[in-house]
């Protein structure tokens, strides 16, 4: 009888240490499955930090007495019949963009801000348009870099295969206030003169835009 309680007791033992073991590797087990996660938690804050920085890296406004224009502010858009001011600033591929130099051809100018939909889905069909009439100039102004979450213009540019000439203006905007910008997309139509032939703000359709750059010719 003593052998057999002593075999009992024997297995009970043994069976207790291992369900102590069977405990000990589960809080292992438990405790680097926590590990892990908070490991994979801090990859994926860090993923998306950089993701967010990349988001906003790319051309920013220009400079302090980088942009040039001529005139005052205004309160309100430029009106057909009155000429397009001069002005020069620094292009978003590099270099400068001088207006003097699509002057003796009628033009497009559209002021556009990169986190602006409206622009952002008017531009890509603008381009698209102007490519039909090479013989009108085109150039693009962007302003209010920065003032809302969006691409980097250059970014955006890139994306949807725009390379139009496209001076950055000033974190002051002083193209825009020049132009008297009130939203945006703002498209000036100008003639051969530098002249302002019509002007729309807000999005306008290909139909309307084919019709209008068009009648520049």
């Amino acid at each position: 009888m003593e052998t057999t309680r002593g075999t009992k007791r024997a297995r009970q033992r043994a069976a207790a240490e291992a369900r102590a073991v069977a405990r000990r590797r589960q809080r292992q087990r438990k405790a680097i499955g926590t590990a892990l996660g908070g490991i994979a938690l801090i990859a994926v804050v860090v993923v998306a930090v950089v993701a967010l920085t990349a988001g906003g890296q790319g051309a920013g406004p220009s400079g302090a007495g980088q942009v040039s224009v001529a005139g005052p502010p205004r309160s309100q858009p430029l009106s057909p019949g009155e000429a397009v001011p001069a002005f020069s600033g620094p292009g978003i591929d590099g270099g400068t963009v001088d207006w003097g130099d699509f002057l003796g051809r009628p033009a497009v100018v559209p002021v556009w801000a990169p986190w602006c939909p409206h622009c952002q889905v008017e531009l890509p069909v603008l381009d698209r348009v102007m490519e039909e009439f090479p013989e009108v100039g085109f150039v693009t102004i962007v302003t209010a870099i920065g003032d809302a979450p969006g691409p980097a213009p250059d970014a955006f540019l890139a994306d949807n295969g725009i390379t139009a000439p496209t001076v950055v203006d000033d974190r002051a905007g002083t193209l825009a206030r020049a132009f008297g910008i009130q939203g945006f997309p703002t498209l000036y139509f100008v003639d051969s003169e530098g002249v302002v032939a019509q002007v729309i703000e807000g999005e306008a359709g290909e139909h309307a835009l084919r019709a209008i750059v068009g009648s520049l010719t």
